[in-house]
Order: C-alpha cells, then sequence, then structure tokens
C-alpha cells in the first residue's frame, strides 16, 4: 500500500506512512521513550514527526536535537529543513566554533536547536541556555549517554530542569549486558521502550537485501617469522606475571586479560607488596608488545612501522621508561628489517580485489573501506588510488597529533557531500563514519578487521543496505586476533537483543499501558487520494502485512520440502495447518473437541 503522512508541521514532502514507525511515534509522544531500531529502518523521520508534532502541541516552547559529531548533524539540520513546515531561521544548528554570546543570541527566536551535547551542557551550565521551555530533548545515537559523556550530562540537566518534556533517545544499538541497557534506560529517564528487529512482519518488507561475507585469509609466512620473536618476548614477560599470581587468564594472551592483571598490580601496589611495582612495568611492556603483535598479524608492515616510528619519537623526547622496549633486540631486528619493506599484508591485496570487483560491477557504485588506525587508513587510500577509475579519500575525526592533522567539520561535511554525489567513489574511514551518517548509495562495505564492540559492528553494516541492496565483508587473518574478535562482535549483538527483550517483558505492564490512548490525531495519512485515520492504517498494514508474511512462509517451506502439498485451498487455516502434512493431526485439534 502506497500511502503519505500529513500533519500541520510536516512539509508537501510528506513522509512515507510505515506502520511501525507511527507505533513507536504513539509511544514516543505519551512518555520519555528509548527507541531501538535497526540501522536504516527509519529513526530520523519518527524524530523528526515527534519534533512537529510537539511544535504543534506547544508553539511557544523549544525543540532541542543532539547528536555525537558535526556531520550527523549537519545532515539532521539539511533534513529538519527539507520535512518541517516551519520558518526556516527558526531552525538553528549551533557549534563551539561559535561565541557563545552569539549562540544565545541565535538562540532566543529558535524553535528547534540542533548541537553536539558539549555545546548544550556548556550553555545550559553558564546559564546562555534554559531547558525550561523545551518541550521534547532528542538524542540521536543515545548510546553514548554514559558515565561522565556530555551526551548523559545534557539528559541529566533536561530531567533536573525541563518541565513536564519529553525525551526521546534513540540508537540502534543500546548495549549488550542487563548493567548497560538498564542504565541507559534509567540516564534517560524512559518508562518507555520501544524496539523491533529486522525479522519483525511490520519491519521485514522495508528492509533491504544485506549479504555479509566474512572472508578468511592465511597470515602470509613472513609476516608470522616477524611476530615470532614478539610472541616469545610476550610469553616469557606473562609467564613471569604468572608465578606471582597477577595474570590468571588462560590460553591465548589478551589485552583484556593484562587490564585485569594491572587491576591486581594496583592491589599489590597499596599494600607495598615487593611483586607490585615490578608487575606493573612488566603489564606495560607486554601490553606494548602484544600491540606490535597485533599490527604486524592484523594490519600490516606500514602501520607497524609507523608505529615503531612514533614508540622512538617518544623515547627520543624523553620517555626513559620506553628504554625497557626500545633497547631489546627483539624490537630493534624488527625495526630493521621492515624499515624499507613493501606492504605485503595479504588484507591489503583482498580490498583492491573487492573494490575493483565492485566498479567493475558498475563504474557508478560507492564503496565504504573501514580501518580502526588512521594508519591504516592512509595507506589503503594511498594503495586505491593507484588504481584507474578509484577516486578514494579518507575520512576521519577531527582531532589532532603531532605529524597526523585531523579533518575539520567543513572537510567532513564537503567529503560527504563529494561521495553522495559521485565526485569519489569510495570512502576509507575510522570509527567517525560509522554513526548515523546517511551514506544512501553504498553499495559495499569492507571492514578491513571485525570490531570487538556490538555497538560498531551494527553501526559500521548499517553503512550499506540502506536504501537498495548491499553487500559487506569482513577481513579476517586467521590465528590472531582478527578470530577472537569476530567471535566475541556475533555473541555480543545476539545477547544484545536477547536482553533488550527480556527488559521489556519485564516491565510490559508499564510499557504496553500507554498504547490504550492514541496520541496520533494530528496526523493523518492519504492513501490513493483518500484521507484515513492513523489507527486505520495501522490495522490494516498488520493484516496486510501478516499475509504476506504468510505467504513467503509457505514459498520457503515447499521449497525445503517440496514433497508438502502446500496449496490448500481454504484460506481461513492457520499457517501451521498450511504447513503440516496431509493426515497429521494438531494440538488445535484435540483442543476442539474438548
Amino acid at each position: 500500500m502506497s500511502a503519505r503522512i500529513t500533519h500541520p508541521n510536516l512539509s508537501s514532502q510528506d513522509i512515507e506512512a510505515r506502520a511501525y514507525q507511527l507505533m513507536a511515534l504513539n509511544n514516543i509522544l505519551h512518555s520519555s521513550t528509548l527507541l531501538v531500531l535497526p540501522t536504516a529502518m527509519g529513526k530520523t523521520p519518527i524524530e523528526l514527526m515527534a519534533i512537529a508534532d510537539k511544535m504543534h502541541q506547544f508553539p511557544n516552547k523549544k525543540v532541542i536535537f543532539i547528536a555525537p559529531t558535526n556531520p550527523l548533524l549537519a545532515q539532521h539540520y539539511k533534513e529538519a529543513k527539507n520535512f518541517l513546515n516551519i520558518p526556516h531561521d527558526s531552525i538553528i544548528m549551533i557549534n563551539g566554533g561559535i561565541n557563545w554570546q552569539k549562540r544565545q543570541e541565535m538562540a532566543i527566536n529558535a524553535k528547534l536547536i540542533l548541537a553536539t551535547p558539549q555545546v548544550i551542557r556548556n550553555d545550559v551550565n553558564r546559564g546562555s541556555l534554559s531547558l525550561t521551555d523545551c518541550c521534547l530533548l532528542v538524542i540521536d545515537e543515545a548510546h553514548h549517554a554514559s558515565g561522565k559523556h556530555a551526551m548523559g550530562q545534557v539528559a541529566d540537566l533536561y530531567l533536573k530542569h525541563s518541565k513536564e518534556g519529553l525525551l526521546l533517545g534513540a540508537t540502534a544499538s543500546p548495549g549488550s549486558t542487563d548493567r548497560a541497557i538498564i542504565n541507559l534506560i534509567n540516564r534517560l529517564g524512559s518508562s518507555n521502550v520501544f524496539s523491533m528487529q529486522k525479522n519483525n512482519p511490520l519491519i521485514k518488507p522495508y528492509v533491504s537485501q544485506l549479504k555479509s561475507n566474512t572472508i578468511t585469509l592465511d597470515l602470509p609466512k613472513k609476516l608470522e617469522e616477524l611476530a615470532a620473536p614478539l610472541k616469545i618476548w610476550l610469553d616469557e614477560m606473562v609467564e613471569k606475571l604468572r608465578r606471582v599470581g597477577v595474570y590468571l587468564h588462560k590460553g591465548v594472551i589478551t589485552t583484556s586479560g593484562l587490564n585485569d592483571s594491572m587491576k591486581r598490580a594496583s592491589f599489590l601496589i597499596e599494600r607495598k607488596n615487593q611483586h607490585g611495582w615490578n608487575s606493573m612495568k612488566l603489564i606495560v611492556d607486554s601490553i606494548r608488545v602484544l600491540q606490535l603483535i597485533n599490527l604486524i598479524t592484523t594490519q600490516g608492515i606500514i602501520s607497524t612501522r609507523n608505529y615503531i616510528r612514533r614508540t622512538m619519537t617518544q623515547f627520543e623526547n624523553g620517555e626513559k621508561k620506553l628504554s625497557r622496549i626500545v633497547t631489546k633486540k627483539e624490537f630493534i631486528n624488527l625495526k630493521e628489517e621492515i624499515s624499507n619493506m613493501q606492504e605485503i599484508h595479504n588484507k591489503m591485496d583482498k580490498v583492491v580485489e573487492l573494490v575493483k570487483e565492485q566498479i567493475d560491477l558498475d563504474n557508478q557504485s560507492r564503496i565504504i573501506v573501514f580501518a580502526s588506525l588512521r594508519d591504516s587508513v592512509k595507506n589503503i587510500t594511498i594503495t586505491l588510488n593507484g588504481i584507474n577509475g578509484i577516486n578514494a579519500v579518507p575520512f576521519i575525526g577531527q582531532s589532532s597529533r603531532k605529524g597526523d592533522e585531523g579533518m575539520s567539520q567543513k572537510q567532513q561535511i564537503s567529503t560527504l557531500e563529494d561521495f553522495k554525489e559521485g565526485k569519489l567513489n569510495v570512502l576509507v574511514a575510522t570509527s567517525v563514519g560509522e554513526e548515523g551518517l546517511d551514506i544512501p548509495s553504498a553499495d559495499r562495505v569492507i571492514f578491513y578487521e571485525p570490531v570487538a564492540s556490538e555497538i560498531r559492528t551494527i553501526q559500521r553494516r548499517g553503512r550499506t543496505g540502506r536504501h537498495r541492496s548491499g553487500y559487506v565483508f569482513v577481513l579476517v587473518s586467521k590465528d590472531t586476533k582478527d578470530e577472537g574478535i569476530r567471535f566475541a562482535a556475533n555473541a555480543k549483538e545476539n545477547r544484545m537483543y536477547r536482553i533488550l527483550n527480556k527488559i521489556k517483558n519485564q516491565r510490559r505492564l508499564s510499557f504496553n499501558s500507554i498504547n490504550s490512548k492514541n496520541q496520533l490525531d494530528n496526523f493523518k495519512i492519504i492513501s490513493e487520494n483518500n484521507e484515513i485515520s492513523v489507527d486505520s492504517f495501522i490495522i490494516s498494514e498488520k493484516k496486510r502485512l501478516k499475509k504476506e508474511n504468510e505467504k513467503e512462509k509457505i514459498k520457503v517451506e515447499e521449497i525445503k520440502n517440496p514433497e508438502i502439498k502446500l496449496n490448500v485451498p481454504n484460506n481461513n487455516l492457520s499457517i501451521s495447518q498450511k504447513l503440516r502434512p496431509k493426515g497429521q493431526s494438531g494440538l488445535e485439534e484435540f483442543e476442539n473437541e474438548n
């Protein structure tokens, strides 16, 4: 069914009507809500509809919208101007580059203020911005609202100062533990959680086909040889830590194991135990050596060489504790051997192959390559730009360090625009490219390495398949840190959905009680030039999508079991009856006999 949503504060570019979005909106307009939907499933239209209705309901109040990065804010600013039927000069975007007095002046007549959380926090604390006259706070990518992050601090201030205002937190990934999700709900003051997964019948028709592929690569022999002396060195240090009872983890030596050891060493130092300081030195050195091993085996020669150069520079500039590392024969030999070596890690060859393959399939394609380290981002960009038909550009954060300049907000926004318009066809990004950014025509996403965080995995994967089919490729080096990280990320994501469903079930009475009241009176649905109520539309969509879902299940079952006759003429039969072999009884038949 083709239908559009109308509302007094939505522009003529009406938003496509989707039942699950309207169901979410009804929840949001009733009470403060944590909204959890998969990436590319339309959190932004829901946010805009909530803003439109609150502005209509409270014309003399303001709405504040915060997001973690300036490029993401710029994107929402553009969308707000396109879809909200309010004067454009009443929509403002403010940032730290604007003097606070100027920001205060701009906010006086603004109806919608878009800003990073740091700006809102600072302006509220200095008294140049008041939250008492705000009717809605929207927190995009709300999973950041924890601990001392400015996003959480803004939520605290809003809940303290706003008079009966609502708070909407939106994310695709609220966390992977009970504690993390419950803490987020409490931090946002959410009395309601609305979430759906991609396999929900109401969402499934809108999901672009996303094909994910993990490519496992055998590590080149030369890299194994380079890493071998470092592994012996690391084993020797960790064995000493085991002997004094500081390192307790079994199996492969990991960063998390060493971090746990650091806590025990700190405890010994507090107790003035003789093993405390010696253990701490061994742990710090072990972390550095493990980082070298992981760089060689998962990133390659160039990233390792750059790390060694930075370590030497730090030592020469006075960090004498590094002498325990830089004077060891293993470190010296590695530095000399790779000083003039070309990149030999086969991940780079695979990236080139995957990018060329996509460009050959469609020279109008857009591709994103994610890498955790800036060194790898630069190396990948240089390599790809040596190939005919490829115009690649790095996309990194704003922070700078000596010899490594970040990108300004203006450069970030300009780069994204060029990518969307096709002036660039490959974006090579660090984590700054993961969240929220709507890059609708990214046909292929390549992970240079897997990431352990379920939040980052979901965000990265969501950069493709947003409006059409897309492909995700994850490169994993065999018998390296990559393999452990890949399994950890999958486990965390599955656990996240289980926990979220459990929390919703535990609070089902309070969450579902709000559905008795319809908050969507100002919204209408236009379908085939007829105006219908939102309730009628949702009911009809549920029926329609349920039938389509049952038909799809029957087709799948017919493919799996061609011997089962499924073309049952009686349309009143349930899906379980239709899928049951002829002559087999079901439980409902025994129930009917009673």
